[in-house]
């Protein structure tokens, strides 16, 4: 089954609520902001930058504190401030609450304890085992994109955090900590506080579960943006023309379901950072502007998200393949099941 593109309100702790006062915070954000960082642009946030936005917010309680809801049921969470190169959240914690092992889907970040103690689990980047830390109130952890971690409420009183990303969050992918690492088993589309995808009416307005009409209209807007995704006999044209399959399933779908000869298998983990042409951890024959990279996921869902990526990393002729694995499996061509 494949880990598919599902909304933070499927179950488990990525169940949130929240509230958000639009047009209360937003300017005060920005402009705490420029403050802490003088001469701050339209790019990307570096690893300081991403530091000193969350734990200047984070000392700024003014900005927030009317936010903090006086009864709540579960985690919740409040978007403070979003621009196009980076986001800002204000997330509670209650005793028991954790947000399972995630990526932030290509964004690096940062978050900053304003009150009580967090506990973060995390992905080392050379061994792929698991590492922890105690975050106290006044202290912050700053991470790049490819960070996967699991962050927990500590011991103690309710804890509150600032988190800011930068590209601003789209998407995350979870993943299961086994005996042979971590495994992605499914990916999470991020909700913006603008446009059609926006569910806030008013100041005092909760909101709204995520849910599936909501995906199919991401998922239509994304694949508008791709105009062409090939079905099964299309991609074995393209192909044989010189285009490049990459099978972004994990390991244990792969082995389960079957894979498709001639396949580059890259890890969605990692799909970014082997195919971006600037990347130092790129992998050079197809990491080109140029190159037709043809995505596979099980059914075409998370490949179509991961395209949309590349796309925006321009590789303009980045497209996914209609239907995935078992489009392809059931029009015959070949696979090793």
């Amino acid at each position: 089954m494949s880990a598919g593109v599902k909304s933070v309100s499927d179950g488990g702790n990525r169940a949130f609520s929240g509230r958000h006062r639009p047009g209360v915070a937003q300017d005060a954000i920005a402009l705490c902001l420029s403050g802490a960082l003088p001469g701050l642009g339209d790019g990307v946030l570096s690893a300081r930058e991403l530091s000193i936005a969350s734990m200047a917010v984070a000392a700024r309680s003014d900005l927030w504190e009317h936010l903090v809801p006086q009864q709540r049921d579960g985690r919740w969470y409040a978007l403070l401030h979003r621009s196009g190169n980076y986001d800002v959240w204000l997330l509670g914690w209650d005793p028991g609450h954790e947000t399972d092992w995630h990526d932030h889907g290509g964004s690096s970040g940062s978050f900053a304890v304003a009150r009580g103690r967090l506990v973060e689990q995390f992905r080392r980047p050379r061994t792929g085992t698991a590492g922890s830390r105690a975050v106290r109130a006044g202290g912050a952890v700053t991470f790049g994109p490819a960070h996967v971690h699991n962050v927990t409420h500590g011991a103690g009183a309710p804890a509150l955090s600032v988190h800011v990303y930068s590209p601003a969050l789209t998407a995350m992918t979870y993943y299961h900590l086994t005996d042979y690492g971590f495994s992605a088993f499914e990916t999470v589309s991020v909700e913006s506080p603008h446009g059609e995808r926006s569910h806030v009416a008013d100041e005092e307005q909760a909101f709204t579960e995520w849910d599936r009409r909501a995906v199919d209209d991401l998922l239509a807007s994304v694949r508008r943006d791709l105009q062409r995704r090939p079905v099964p006999r299309e991609a074995m044209e393209a192909l044989a023309a010189g285009a490049t399959l990459v099978d972004i399933r994990p390991a244990e779908e792969r082995a389960l379901e079957g894979e498709i000869p001639g396949a580059t298998v890259i890890g969605r983990n990692v799909l970014e950072w082997r195919l971006d042409p600037q990347n130092d951890h790129r992998i050079p024959e197809l990491a080109r502007y140029d190159a037709e990279i043809i995505l596979v996921c099980s059914d075409g869902y998370a490949s179509s998200l991961a395209a949309a990526t590349l796309r925006r990393l321009g590789l303009a002729r980045a497209t996914d393949l209609d239907g995935g694995y078992h489009a392809w499996k059931a029009a015959g061509l070949p696979t090793t099941a």
